[in-house]
């Protein structure tokens, strides 16, 4: 099927999303029912919630697993280019046809009735990966955890909770203690539970809910990380796990590479034919789009690059990536220029608040077919109220041929809505 019919049947979706989105499962449980019930044939799974580090954490448990030699189904959201990012059919993209043809099979079968955009693809998944035989699926959670549309697979081998941080606070809740709540939605009775430590209250929630329903819990403390030129060591239940250094970049990936080896120690038994200490090398073949991504080629890369200057693609957009945008980026240089973009539902100044110390100049830009992106006036205006200097661009290439008269090396930074549309601009589109 051709791909403008696929992007056809995609916008179509979007007539069916309720008026108004309370989050709960009944939609999908309904709709998943009628498709006779494909999350129940699913090949045991890895579920991951959290703010910060997601997708990271699956893409080190991917690669670690392929290295091994099994087959590997994957789900994560959102996509940066091709909405086939979302899903991986034993490691590659789900093809236009195959997806095609689930779209136009659920949609039949959900007979127009309310039901999200999330939900809905997310059957369309589940139908895959119900088809075509996998040893493991690796499950992101889309927005929270407890009324999660991926919440519903009952075969869970492991859950995963990565950093915890403000975000969709309108459907989450406006503390902490609240999100963390529903970030613990996805524990599973006696099922292993691993995180990292990050503060007493969150860790409290996260030990309470494991308690209560018998899950051993798992806690990694970075105080406990030993770093080498070449390799890491971390402490897992009194044990000494030794690994390579992830190949993403970031003090921030060695947590979530930690929590991934915590993870398949845990689960290795119950995959046939996997040996972990086999497999371990699988961390330094790690590749994930627009996670401080260093960009040397391509259409608009040709606008802006010198010699001995640094390009590089982020999809951070809180407080906590920043922070560890800001970790990775002091390490080249300290003086960064910034191409930056962002949505309303959060405040850029407490974004670029963080990478102050790093950066003076701005270079700010609506992202193109996002109705809810700041204007690029909007931005330059918030920035220059805590010290930037800049200059609010009409567009992502005027963006670029103004920074081309920088020397300064440049920091793509703030959605990762951005940050794909840099790639499909860039032709340097996810595989």
């Amino acid at each position: 099927m051709p791909l403008i019919n696929l992007n056809k049947i995609l916008i179509s979706l979007q007539d069916y999303h309720p008026k108004y989105i309370d989050l709960n499962l009944n939609r999908i449980y309904r709709l998943l029912k009628d498709l006779g019930d494909p999350h129940l044939n699913l090949p045991p799974t890895i579920h991951v919630a959290g703010t910060n580090g997601k997708g990271s954490t699956i893409a080190f448990l991917k690669s670690i697993l392929e290295y091994g030699g099994l087959k590997v189904h994957v789900y994560t959201s959102p996509h940066l280019v091709s909405f086939n990012e979302r899903i991986r059919i034993k490691g590659q993209l789900i093809t236009d046809e195959f997806l095609s043809e689930l779209l136009l099979e659920v949609e039949k079968i959900n007979n127009k009735k309310e039901i999200t955009f999330f939900e809905f693809t997310t059957a369309a998944a589940f139908l895959a990966f119900s088809r075509v035989k996998a040893d493991i699926l690796l499950l992101e959670v889309g927005l929270g955890g407890r009324l999660d549309a991926t919440n519903v697979v009952p075969n869970i081998l492991a859950s995963i909770i990565t950093r915890i941080s403000f975000d969709h606070e309108h459907f989450l809740g406006n503390t902490l203690s609240l999100i963390t709540r529903e970030k613990c939605g996805i524990i599973k009775k006696e099922t292993p539970v691993i995180t990292m430590h990050q503060g007493e209250n969150i860790n409290q929630i996260i030990k309470k809910t494991s308690i209560k329903l018998n899950a051993p819990l798992s806690i990694i403390n970075k105080k406990d990380f030993i770093l080498g030129k070449k390799r890491f060591s971390f402490k897992y239940n009194n044990k000494i796990i030794e690994s390579p250094l992830p190949s993403l970049r970031g003090k921030h990936q060695h947590e979530n590479s930690a929590l991934a080896l915590t993870c398949l120690n845990i689960v290795s038994q119950k995959l046939n034919k996997f040996n972990l200490s086999r497999s371990i090398n699988g961390l330094k073949k790690v590749r994930w789009p627009a996670r401080t991504q260093f960009l040397d080629s391509g259409k608009l890369i040709k606008l802006v690059y010198k010699k001995q200057r640094l390009i590089v693609l982020d999809g951070a957009h809180n407080t906590l990536g920043a922070k560890s945008l800001k970790e990775v980026l002091k390490e080249f240089s300290d003086n960064w220029l910034l191409i930056f973009g962002y949505l309303k539902t959060r405040k850029p100044q407490e974004f670029l608040e963080e990478l102050r110390s790093i950066s003076s100049e701005i270079i700010t830009v609506k992202i193109p077919e996002q109705n809810e992106s700041y204007s690029s006036k909007k931005l330059l205006k918030a920035a220059k109220m805590i010290g930037f200097s800049g200059y609010a661009s009409t567009s992502i290439v005027d963006a670029f041929n103004k920074a081309e008269e920088s020397n300064l090396c440049i920091c793509i930074c703030g959605s990762l809505y951005l940050a794909g549309k840099i790639l499909s601009m860039n032709e340097t589109v996810p595989n």
